[in-house]
């Protein structure tokens, strides 16, 4: 609910005229968050006056996590029964798994990033 009422919030500064208030009311309210949260009352972050009519958020990540999963598995079964040699087949499913990952998580993970982790090495 809490990500729910941020977002309400955030899309106020789109609508209103007067985006001034709404970035007083967006930082009101995480400061409320943060104080409270500081505070150990992570069960009331918001008061219900601040979640009155807010669409909860709902976590989808578990699809993209099955796709990503189907689509991998997917591939070197493929690849198993179309004959590819076996040394080609972890490099495929790699190069693929990379691609997918890119094509499902957009700009929140970086293709190369993953490819960063596979090797055990970070850029940052």
């Amino acid at each position: 609910m809490v990500v729910g009422a941020l977002r309400a919030v955030e899309a106020r500064q789109d609508t209103e005229a007067d985006t001034g208030q709404v970035f007083e009311d967006m930082a009101g309210m995480l400061l409320k968050i943060a104080q409270r949260y500081g505070e150990g009352r992570t069960l009331a972050l918001l008061d219900p006056e601040d979640l009155s009519g807010v669409t909860p958020s709902v976590n989808q990540e578990w699809v993209r996590l099955v796709t990503l999963g189907g689509v991998v598995v997917g591939t070197a079964l493929a690849a198993n029964l179309l004959g590819v040699p076996d040394s080609a087949i972890g490099p495929l499913t790699g190069v693929v798994t990379v691609m997918t990952a890119g094509v499902l998580y957009g700009a929140r993970l970086v293709s190369t990033d993953l490819i960063d982790v596979m090797r055990g090495q970070s850029r940052k």
